[in-house]
């Protein structure tokens, strides 16, 4: 089974537990990995904003370069990306393929200005805002839009190729967004509204406008975003709703590991997706299907 996970949170959690990559406490490690036919994961860097010491430069710095030791130091099974492309290499050889994102900008200032460093460092997706409002929109739990200053910081972002990522956006900030973009967006790791209403999760219109902007939408692993029982059955009812109003392109997976305190039935840590992966094919979904959620939709998003 090939695996491209659209967001986790392990880098943080490895910078504040003190551990590696090679194998840890963590749902993500490489030997949790290792069973994987090829695997691609996007490290998320989290603002925290709204917490006690969030909103600082160094929730960024800090854990990015832990993450670049521990890459450096597992070179021979590991490697950045900056795009499918390089994604695709890596697994080709073998090597989980490390992409990077932020999630919530005031780790960069919501400075537009920083955008090109991001691209120099090899990030390839952000999301305007966390749990909080902040200088360029409103997060999730807000009535605050985009703001003249985020239309900027949108333009900037999408004229270096880095992808917009809506998942902690507010609504209204989400559709100013559509009016704005010259570029797919995606949900690297939301649900459906119509199924658990929860505020990070999407309306159907959100869904299908996403889809035709070219964007993906990726399955989220937190129960409080699923609703009933939280196990494979509920995940499969937010994957067949994103299937309907989406299409087969624009479904995926952004399981928002080591960001969760409790994960769907069924999942432990990375090595899960190989048996949901099996609980789906045994309910009769092909295997292009299949290669297109767990792996191919974001590669081809990102290349």
């Amino acid at each position: 089974m090939k695996l491209f996970d659209g967001h986790c949170d392990t880098a943080y959690e490895l910078w504040t537990r003190g551990e590696g990559l090679e194998r840890n406490s963590c749902h993500i490690d490489l030997q949790k990995a290792a069973g994987l036919e090829a695997y691609a994961q996007v490290f998320a860097f989290c603002s925290n904003a709204g917490r006690p010491g969030g909103g600082t430069e160094r929730l960024l710095t800090e854990p990015l370069a832990l993450l670049c030791r521990e890459v450096e130091k597992n070179r021979s099974r590991i490697g950045f990306a900056a795009n499918g492309a390089e994604a695709l290499r890596l697994t080709e050889q073998g090597r989980t393929a490390a992409l990077l994102s932020v999630e919530g900008c005031e780790v960069i200032g919501c400075d537009p200005g920083r955008l090109e460093w991001l691209r120099e460092q090899g990030f390839c997706m952000l999301t305007l805002t966390w749990n909080a409002d902040n200088a360029l929109a409103g997060w999730h739990g807000s009535a605050l839009g985009l703001t003249p200053r985020g239309r900027d910081f949108v333009r900037e972002a999408q004229r270096l190729g880095l992808r917009i990522d809506v998942s902690h956006l507010s609504e209204a900030a989400f559709w100013q967004l559509m009016d704005c973009t010259q570029a797919p967006i995606l949900a690297s790791h939301s649900n459906c509204r119509a199924l658990c209403d929860y505020t990070r999760n999407l309306t159907d219109d959100q869904l299908r406008a996403l889809a035709q902007t070219g964007g993906t939408v990726g399955l989220n692993l937190y129960p409080p975003f699923l609703g009933g029982r939280a196990d494979f059955d509920t995940l499969r009812a937010h994957l067949e709703h994103m299937l309907t109003l989406c299409g087969e392109d624009h479904v995926a997976l952004g399981g928002d590991l080591d960001g969760c305190d409790e994960l769907a039935r069924g999942f432990t840590d990375v090595s899960s997706w190989a048996s949901f992966y099996a609980y789906l094919q045994a309910a009769g979904y092909p295997a292009d299907l299949l290669d297109r959620i767990f792996f191919r939709n974001l590669l081809q998003l990102l290349q």
